[in-house]
């Protein structure tokens, strides 16, 4: 399936090895994913994914623990159940778009729980796989962010799980992706004050940011400029030497 991903680092791989037939991408958020989810079509759902009696009670029991109101609407992002539950959620808009990458509409597909890209080789094609989105979208009973979202060539790139991505490049850290190292870099730094500690997250930052992504990956700069990236952003802080 065109939508497989394989984790953060999977749907990246695919996303970049495809870019290069590609003209035209999409890349589209859901809005509000999980309490937008409504109780009557996960039910429906894991009825015919054939779970029993037991377990379609024990699910039903986890939707209510957060519906005080009892509006059949929404679910708790961080439960245990959660992902599998938003992964099947999704299922019908898989299939769908797998539909049109086989029939070549689409050059490639992929969705990391409720983000999603398109990649296609004509603006036709990709217009055509976006109204077939939102028409399933719309069945399940979401809705797609109106500014969370990038479409057109991609030549001009996009970012996805901070990351950016463009076509003739290679993948480089999105702005997202730098603020957060920042953010989580002068939290570490306020809480203990250890230059050498936060050198060491920086460089488990950056491992992780190469890690799964051979040849796809930029490393101008290497871990100096990472370091360097956060020691500026430290306003007047100097790490010693």
């Amino acid at each position: 399936m065109c939508g497989a991903t394989g984790g953060v680092k999977g749907a990246l791989r695919q996303l970049q090895r495809r870019m290069p037939t590609a003209r035209f991408v999409a890349r589209l958020d859901i809005a509000a994913y999980y309490t937008s989810m409504h109780h009557d079509v996960i039910k429906a759902q894991v009825k015919e994914a054939g779970l029993g009696a037991h377990h379609r009670k024990l699910i039903a029991d986890y939707l209510a623990l957060p519906d005080s109101q009892g509006v059949g609407v929404g679910m708790v992002a961080s439960g245990g159940l959660s992902p599998l539950l938003g992964a099947l959620y999704l299922a019908s808009l898989d299939r769908r778009m797998d539909r049109l990458c086989r029939r070549k509409l689409l050059v490639h597909y992929v969705r990391y729980t409720d983000d999603l890209v398109l990649l296609a080789r004509t603006r036709w094609q990709l217009r055509r796989a976006i109204a077939a989105l939102h028409e399933e979208i719309a069945r399940l009973g979401l809705r797609l962010h109106r500014v969370k979202r990038f479409i057109g060539r991609t030549t001009k790139g996009f970012d996805f799980l901070g990351y950016r991505i463009r076509a003739g490049t290679r993948l480089r850290p999105s702005a997202e992706g730098l603020r957060r190292l920042r953010e989580r870099a002068r939290q570490l730094y306020e809480r203990e004050g250890d230059w050498h500690r936060l050198r060491q997250y920086v460089l488990r930052w950056q491992r992780w940011h190469w890690g799964g992504l051979d040849g796809l990956v930029s490393r101008r700069g290497g871990a100096r400029r990472s370091w360097h990236h956060v020691c500026t952003h430290l306003a007047g802080k100097h790490p010693p030497g």
